[in-house]
């Protein structure tokens, strides 16, 4: 077969689906998903029932809340600075903050065009100089993260035979993945016998790339005492996180006692990791539908809640749309 003939064949054999049109599909997907488990959640309710909760609101309650969203931040930035220092990258707090910020805009606001984790990466990356070291510092951050939150669900579970039977699976399995992945990018024994059974093809220096995040990654892991702290920061974050709700469902009059916000909030965030929606939405109103719905909450009044939370951290957020567009 000659050269034009082969050209000719190419030319004429059909072309296969780009992964562009299979991406945008999941991207659609995503929010119909989480719009229908809203419109299922809400039928029946009326807008005068959230009018009359949000009426009765107290502000003062909401005002402590939403500064504990700012010091949820602040907790995040700091232990994402100590897994940067463990790498020689040195960077202000403020501008991890900032950065923190600018990532939770894109979060709430752009979820389908870039996520946030890229952008703080981006941001640290541009910075420093140091790609493969933001990398690193961002995927270690949010596995012990992740890890901390199974730690604190498991306490939950713990409280209530019924939710371990029902989502113990769940759980249990953030529990197990995350330790999994921290002990193999940990180890360096055991990334080493992984490495040599996985090859990856060295296009576009892939093979380096990755390489350079996993010696990365595997600097701030074997640490001990960074390990331990960044673990102990994220279970504050977590705490504050159940701090959060419970002021909102002060704030709007709800009884709903501390130790029942301890037991679910952190497995309503183990639940919102499922990526079948945009921003937990659906997701994590039908969860609080179903966990505090059990504790004597109408329906309108937990995706109420459910709701203040979202908007809370996306008002947080909109400073970061600001950080962004001036630095642009």
């Amino acid at each position: 077969m000659t050269s034009e003939e082969r050209l000719l064949e190419q030319q004429s054999a059909p072309a296969a689906p780009p992964a562009k049109k299979k991406l945008g599909w999941l991207r659609l997907l995503r929010p119909v998903i989480g719009i229908g488990l809203l419109v299922f959640l809400l039928r029946g309710a009326k807008l005068s029932d959230f009018a009359a909760i949000a009426k009765e609101a107290s502000v003062p309650f909401l005002g402590v809340a939403l500064a504990l969203v700012v010091v949820a931040l602040v907790v995040s930035a700091y232990k994402w600075q100590r897994l940067l220092v463990v790498q020689k990258v040195n960077v202000p707090l403020p501008r991890l903050f900032a950065s923190y910020l600018v990532g939770l805009f894109f979060n709430n606001f752009l979820p389908t065009n870039i996520g946030g984790d890229v952008v703080r990466i981006h941001d640290v990356a541009s910075y420093t100089g140091k790609t493969a070291e933001s990398v690193a510092s961002v995927v270690s951050e949010r596995l012990l993260a992740a890890f901390a939150l199974a730690l604190t669900a498991a306490l939950g579970l713990a409280l209530s035979y019924q939710a371990s039977k029902e989502f113990g699976s769940l759980v249990g399995g953030l529990f197990v993945l995350t330790l999994g992945l921290i002990l193999l990018l940990g180890s360096g024994t055991l990334r080493r016998a992984v490495g040599r059974k996985v090859k990856l093809p060295d296009v576009f220096s892939l093979r380096h790339r990755v390489g350079s995040v996993v010696a990365s990654t595997s600097t701030c892991l074997q640490h001990p005492a960074t390990v331990a702290w960044v673990l102990f920061y994220s279970i504050v974050f977590h705490l504050t996180v159940v701090l959060i709700n419970y002021f909102i469902f002060l704030a709007l009059g709800l009884n709903v006692p501390f130790v029942y916000c301890l037991l679910f909030i952190p497995i309503i965030s183990a639940i919102q990791l499922l990526p079948i929606s945009i921003s937990g939405f659906g997701v994590r109103e039908g969860a609080y539908v179903y966990f505090f719905g059990g504790v004597g909450l109408s329906s309108v009044e937990a995706i109420a809640s459910s709701l203040i939370f979202w908007a809370l951290v996306a008002l947080i957020s909109l400073a970061g749309g600001v950080i962004f567009a001036l630095r642009r």
